[in-house]
């Protein structure tokens, strides 16, 4: 599995296109509507939005995710960073920002490989 992370416009998904020769057939990209991961793509992009659902849900995106862990072993999997700047006022947007933490971290013990995009450049942590 590898794990691609960092901020909103930063580059990930083009950076995995490129580097893994991905079509928009092989991607998932989620939505806040997303309940559930495609395994049947290549990649799954967008991890945080399909966090905000299942928090919205009352579930832990990172129990979900791990129980289908060894279906993840080959996947490229692309999370957007949103644990900088102002904690949310809001309940419900805390505990997104938590669980994606939570998912984020889980996902990155479990990669082969985890790299950060910052201004288009990746940057390979793991």
């Amino acid at each position: 599995m590898i794990l691609i992370t960092g901020g909103r416009y930063q580059g990930k998904l083009d950076y995995a296109r490129s580097r893994f020769g991905l079509t928009d057939a092989d991607i998932q990209v989620c939505g806040e509507d997303t309940s559930a991961v495609d395994l049947s793509r290549r990649c799954i992009a967008r991890l945080d939005l399909y966090a905000l659902n299942r928090v919205r849900a009352g579930a832990e995106p990172a129990e979900e995710l791990l129980a289908d862990i060894d279906r993840l072993r080959d996947k490229v999997l692309i999370t957007t960073d949103i644990s900088c700047g102002v904690v949310p006022i809001d309940a419900t947007l805390r505990a997104w920002r938590e669980a994606c933490g939570r998912m984020n971290n889980a996902l990155a013990a479990r990669a082969d490989e985890v790299w950060r995009l910052f201004c288009g450049l990746p940057q390979q942590l793991k």
